[in-house]
């Protein structure tokens, strides 16, 4: 990430990120038959969209405007990277891109914090870094639990999911 870049222009990038993060977990949702792992990218996918809204609430009282922050023109680099050009082999691989993605972007919000001049914008910066290492870690989870025993995991729709 460009170390010379505005608050208002890191915002503008996470909005994006959120975005594409959000359509991420979508996409991938609708290629997954298994019910617990098709919930697990839904909700994922809902919570990116929280995110989304909290920058873009973040951007308003930082300028005043009541639009979003407007689109960041070429090919830019958000937080969990370029929307990806998938397919699925394996409910293991889709959980190993998603986990990846979550490190991508962890480390663009840290990134981010550490050139963030104002204690407000750091704190949202550093806030947002934590929540995608949380996703991070619960992915992770599911991954191990998916991978401990993945027929039980397909087979009992009814057990709780880790996280949200």
């Amino acid at each position: 990430m460009n170390s010379e870049l505005t608050i208002l222009e890191i915002i503008g990038l996470a909005v994006k990120s959120e975005q594409n993060a959000a359509a991420f977990y979508r996409d991938f949702a609708k290629l997954i038959k298994n019910e617990l792992v098709h919930a697990r990218f839904l909700a994922l996918a809902e919570e990116e969209d929280k995110h989304e809204q909290m920058l873009i609430d973040y951007y308003k009282k930082l300028t005043g405007e009541q639009a979003p922050p407007p689109a960041i023109p070429g090919d830019i680099q958000t937080a969990e990277g370029s929307p990806p050009l998938f397919s699925i082999d394996s409910i293991e691989d889709l959980f190993k891109l998603a986990i990846e993605r979550e490190v991508e972007a962890r480390e663009f919000y840290t990134n981010a914090a550490k050139g963030a001049s104002d204690n407000s914008g750091k704190n949202m910066l550093e806030y947002m870094a934590k929540i995608e290492g949380i996703h991070e870690m619960t992915l992770k989870a599911e991954l191990e639990t998916y991978l401990h025993d993945g027929k039980w995991y397909a087979n009992h729709v009814d057990i709780q999911l880790v996280g949200p």
